[in-house]
């Protein structure tokens, strides 16, 4: 297992790297140029001002060097200081990340609670009133659109019944109780969508580990109808349903930005939103790089989670 992970672990060095090629230059092709911006904001394009801020940001060199530069600063952290906040581009992010994963986790860990219980209840009641309930439900919520929810969340909840509120966002180490009170609507507004995907997705994979030959091996064997579907059955169909909910949550956590949005939710996405419309590029460019490297550590994390869910998964 060690081994595998040193493997992988290394395999992953060249595609951070080209992660980081593709980001540098999605940016440099971008129209307009740090200086262009810097200028806008500061009214004055002189010819002269202009040279000495290209020379300042080092636009006067080779694109390569100014990747080499950018690369060297990047991997001990140093992505240079936002266009718009003038500060350090590392802190901006730092301040969003944690309210993106305080987000992400609680809504992934909602649907989860949803979706596992009910999936499996329905695989195992097949064509009954709960499994038609169950369907239906989870077709209801992959059709919603994720934003509309949002929205009637906050009509609904905050706006009519007045028992939540519709924005804003505090600390759980800070508040933990009051936080819950901004967390609620997000969260529901993440968790109910992912929860529809992952409930068929689990009703499909219990029906197929169910007509497997090991769960009537166990049958025969006199054990008890619970322990062959919560110990044997479920265990071997929760892998498909681990897989999507690991890449769900890679999804969200640079995913949100509409929902970060509409409950004025601090998070990563809605910085590089703002950063976009801004043209904040040094912004742009680590949390683009961020996100990356997020998706691809949360891949290897999925990998890892077959082994400890079925032995019987060959790491290569």
């Amino acid at each position: 297992m060690l081994a595998y992970i040193i493997r992988r672990i290394a395999h992953l060095i060249p595609v951070l790297l080209v992660l980081t090629v593709v980001v540098f230059t999605f940016v440099e092709l971008l129209p307009g140029n740090i200086i262009d911006t810097l200028i806008g904001t500061e009214g004055n394009d002189d010819p002269e001002v202009r040279k000495i801020l290209e020379k300042e940001y080092g636009l006067d060199q080779p694109i390569y060097v100014r990747y080499a530069k950018w690369l060297y600063r990047a991997v001990q952290g140093d992505f240079g200081n936002s266009l718009v906040t003038r500060r350090p581009v590392s802190l901006e992010l730092l301040s969003g990340i944690p309210a993106t994963v305080y987000l992400a986790l609680v809504g992934i860990t909602l649907s989860m609670l949803i979706a596992v219980p009910l999936g499996t209840i329905a695989a195992v009641r097949r064509n009954t009133p709960v499994d038609y309930t169950a369907q239906v439900s989870s077709l209801v919520g992959i059709s919603i659109p994720e934003f509309w929810f949002a929205i009637l969340c906050v009509l609904f909840f905050s706006l009519y019944l007045g028992w939540l509120p519709s924005s804003g966002y505090i600390s759980p180490f800070e508040d933990f109780w009051g936080s819950l009170q901004f967390l609620i609507l997000p969260a529901a507004a993440v968790g109910f969508r992912q929860a529809a995907y992952t409930t068929r997705l689990t009703r499909s994979s219990m029906l197929d580990e169910m007509n497997k030959e090991y769960v009537d091996t166990a049958r025969s064997l006199g054990l008890s109808e619970r322990k062959v579907i919560f110990k044997y059955t479920l265990r071997n169909a929760m892998i498909p349903t681990i897989t999507i909910s690991g890449l769900q949550l890679a999804n969200l956590l640079g995913g949100t930005v509409v929902l970060e949005s509409i409950f004025a939710w601090p998070g990563i996405g809605r910085a590089i939103f703002e950063a976009i419309l801004q043209r904040d590029y040094p912004l742009i460019q680590a949390g683009v790089l961020v996100l990356g490297v997020i998706v691809v550590v949360m891949n290897l994390l999925v990998d890892l989670t077959y082994r400890y869910l079925n032995p019987r998964v060959k790491l290569g």
